[in-house]
């Protein structure tokens, strides 16, 4: 019975260790470490690989089945296995295989990969063999696999692969299963990515070992990097073999081996926690607009933003412009820094826009004068904001403030005339354009020049002018003479 066309599934694990050269956060598989616990053969191959185990050590789970007496006196394995041999001879004879049955373990470049990734003798390798019948009759099992025990996820990095010489020669002159490779055929590798739950992800990636075409044969005796980054994150791998020399009943002719060593993986690894943002500042203030500011954060892929806890953006840089908003208003501005679906606690920091624009200047100022005084009304000035308050002016010196919009100044002097201001003022302190008028207070009846003194009432103007001897209808102030008294009529 042809050992490779049987069903076999054996697990070992081999010591890693980390390889600190360029990449602290990488796990490379060393073999060499990990000899002590795989002792080996005369003939350079581990003692217990006809014997069915599992193996754990550090991360790395081979799989690996074997069986010292598989019926009729057979042995059989699949699976990995770690190999000293170094054996690149050809043991093939025209239309037989059976010497490779006992030379199983060689490497087509003489040994595994020293630290200067050379081809050393004295260096140990992995010999896979590929139990693909077992695969076609149930999908879910993989004889080539290797899984992270310590149930975290890994980006699979490379490893190195290097030519098995049964299949080697076997593409070359064939043997009792292989036909020599001719125009179009091929022979690959494969591996596969699997999911947390040991599930094939879909992702793959691909080397070819051999290939005939051009009218030659390409395949190499030494060692080849296999870039494994595009299985992406992943809890394991696993791997099958292509070839276009398939018997239908039997499936795969070639002889599907190959060596491996230095598998490396990269660990995942977690972002720190996003920090609540620091150093929060405003750059720049407008009437209108407010540019905010804060400390970078390294783990921040952007940083969100609220106004009065209403979102307004989102962005990759450390500050950020809102507009549109109300001048000399108060503003709750908040940012949290954000990555992928984290997002940090928000911070916040308030501030208010800034007023420069002035109210309008007043209008349509009146005056009401007295002996003593000068009431002066006047229409309200507008605002972008809310006029605060309006600043009198007498002669051009500041005499008061109100925030109503007449006023009436006192301690005046009689029959003199006055310049009379006012200027709006807005909450933020902006002040308008001044508004003047003149005013003349009005002299004191004592002035008046009587000709008439009877014990009639007289109604005279406070200018002197006789109104006659009936109250005037009109309002006002007057004097009522009546016989030698003087009184003040206000009416």
């Amino acid at each position: 019975m042809n050992i490779r066309h049987i069903s076999l599934l054996f697990i070992t694990c081999f010591i890693c260790s980390a390889i600190l050269a360029n990449n602290q956060d990488t796990i490379t598989l060393d073999l060499l470490t990990a000899m002590d616990d795989y002792p080996q053969t005369e003939e350079g191959y581990w003692e217990d690989t006809y014997i069915d185990g599992d193996w754990e050590t550090d991360i790395f789970t081979f799989s690996h089945t074997g069986d010292s007496d598989g019926g009729g006196g057979m042995a059989y394995w699949e699976g990995f296995i770690p190999c000293t041999s170094g054996n690149n001879d050809n043991f093939g004879a025209e239309g037989s295989s059976d010497d490779w049955i006992a030379n199983q373990w060689g490497c087509m470049a003489g040994g595994g990969l020293n630290d200067n990734l050379e081809a050393d003798p004295e260096r140990p390798y992995l010999v896979a063999y590929w139990g693909f019948f077992a695969e076609t009759l149930d999908e879910t099992y993989h004889s080539l696999k290797i899984h992270f025990n310590d149930n975290q996820m890994y980006k699979p990095v490379g490893t190195w692969i290097c030519n098995h010489p049964w299949p080697y020669y076997g593409n070359i002159n064939g043997d009792g299963f292989a036909t020599a490779f001719a125009e179009g055929d091929s022979f690959t590798l494969v591996a596969h990515g699997l999911n947390e739950q040991g599930e094939p992800t879909g992702t793959t990636a691909q080397l070819t070992l051999a290939e005939y075409s051009n009218g030659k044969l390409k395949q190499s005796d030494q060692w080849q990097y296999f870039d494994l980054r595009s299985l992406g994150t992943v809890s394991g791998i696993y791997f099958t073999m292509e070839t276009t020399d398939i018997d239908q009943l039997y499936g795969a002719n070639t002889a599907v081996y190959f060596c491996m060593d230095r598998l490396s993986v990269a660990k995942i690894i977690e972002p720190a926690p996003l920090q609540r943002p620091t150093g929060l500042k405003t750059d720049s203030i407008g009437e209108n607009s407010i540019k905010l500011c804060w400390d970078k954060q390294d783990n921040a892929a952007t940083y969100a933003l609220w106004v009065d806890d209403q979102p307004v953006g989102e962005t990759a840089d450390t500050c950020f412009i809102t507009r549109s908003l109300l001048a000399y208003t108060s503003y709750k501005l908040s940012v949290a820094a954000v990555n992928g679906a984290d997002t940090s606690e928000v911070a916040s920091i308030t501030c208010q826009t800034i007023d420069l624009t002035p109210p309008t200047t007043p209008t349509q100022l009146t005056v009401n004068a007295d002996n003593y005084s000068i009431t002066l009304t006047w229409q309200p000035s507008e605002d972008n904001v809310e006029v605060r308050r309006y600043t009198i002016y007498l002669d051009q010196e500041p005499y008061k403030r109100t925030s109503s919009t007449s006023l009436t100044l006192t301690g005046l002097q009689p029959d003199t005339d006055y310049t009379i201001g006012v200027q709006a003022e807005d909450l933020y302190g902006n002040i308008s354009e001044q508004a003047t008028i003149n005013a003349h207070t009005l002299p004191l009846y004592d002035s008046l020049e009587l000709t008439e003194s009877n014990q009639e009432k007289l109604y005279f103007s406070v200018n002197g002018t006789f109104l006659g001897t009936e109250c005037p209808i009109t309002s006002g102030l007057y004097i009522v003479i009546q016989g030698n008294n003087k009184s003040i009529l206000v009416k």
